[in-house]
């Protein structure tokens, strides 16, 4: 695995290549600066499959450069590993909106450093799998006749405006708050009706555009209330807001709700898309091992699972549209 690691301290990136190699990754370049670094990446003659971002360095920041990174096509999804000592929840949550996939903090543990890049490692090969296994299964499913290169359950990459991340990332989120950032927030899942059969009748097109619609329709209600989300695959967007106490999930379902209304997003031919979504009751996260709040996720989708079924008519359903009218 070919890294960069960028820093102002020249110590600390001689520090980086010793700890690197000692714990098996040997291929490591290093940069002075943000910019050395974008012109480097820039020139293409080069690339990479990791880098090391130190967050406080001057004239550009390791935030900033990790948002300029995330713009370049080709390392749009390379993972981002953030080094730095400031804990404060406010520069954690920065990091990550701009496109940061871990953190390591500052002192370095050698064992703690290895680990991120071990499973940075693995996020590059599970992506190179996973794309090949895509090429290979839109050939086939043109062949067939089939709508969409993209399975329902794939975690599609949607545009850049709308504070999303991805499931790895907003695991790593978790895993890094302090236990008094985790005390302050909260879980929650927000689900697409009748996903599968928008995406047997959308076009490609047309689906990537529902979920964008949707997505801003959750940034409107959340933005205020702190949040960072992730879109998890099969209409699902996972949200971790940094609001201790959330307004009940029925609300913020209307609300999201009443601003899909509002957009009538339609299919190309005319005929009304009428996207709806159900919201799970919020869970408090549980710390420590990436495990524990993976089942945290999942106990949040099942909410949401529960609530759109709740809707479909079992008994005490509530319909909101009918509540709103």
């Amino acid at each position: 695995m070919k890294i960069l690691a960028v820093d102002d301290d020249l110590f600390i990136l001689e520090l980086l290549s010793k700890i690197s190699a000692r714990v098996g990754f040997e291929d490591v370049s290093t940069a002075a600066s943000g910019e050395i670094a974008l012109e480097l990446l820039r020139g293409g003659d080069v690339v990479f499959d990791c880098f090391l971002f130190d967050i406080n360095m001057p004239e550009m920041d390791g935030i900033e450069l990790c948002h300029h990174v995330r713009q370049i096509s080709a390392y749009r999804k390379t993972p981002i590993i953030m080094l730095t000592a400031m804990t404060e929840k406010t520069y954690v949550d920065d990091a990550f909106r701009a496109g940061a996939t871990d953190f390591v903090t500052k002192p370095f543990d050698i064992s703690e450093l290895g680990a991120r890049l071990r499973t940075a490692q693995e996020l590059v090969v599970a992506r190179q799998e996973a794309a090949a296994a895509l090429e290979s299964a839109g050939q086939q499913r043109l062949a067939t006749g089939s709508v969409h290169s993209f399975n329902l359950s794939d975690e599609l990459q949607i545009g850049a405006d709308n504070d999303l991340i991805s499931y790895t990332a907003l695991c790593n989120y978790l895993a890094q708050l302090s236990r008094s950032g985790l005390a302050g927030s909260q879980v929650l899942a927000v689900k697409i009706d009748r996903i599968e059969a928008i995406y047997i009748k959308a076009t490609s097109d047309e689906f990537h555009y529902v979920l964008t619609e949707v997505a801003d329709a959750i940034g409107l209600v959340f933005r205020p209330l702190g949040y960072i989300m992730a879109y998890a695959g099969n209409g699902l967007f996972l949200l971790v807001s940094s609001k201790a106490h959330l307004e009940p999930s029925i609300r913020l379902e209307m609300a999201v709700q009443n601003i899909l209304d509002e957009m009538g997003a339609e299919y190309d031919d005319g005929d009304p898309l009428d996207l709806e979504v159900s919201i799970g009751n919020p869970i408090r996260p549980n710390t420590g091992k990436l495990q524990r709040i993976r089942k945290t996720f999942d106990r949040a989708i099942a909410r949401a699972e529960n609530r759109t079924l709740k809707k479909q008519g079992a008994p005490g359903a509530v319909n909101i549209r009918a509540t709103r009218r």
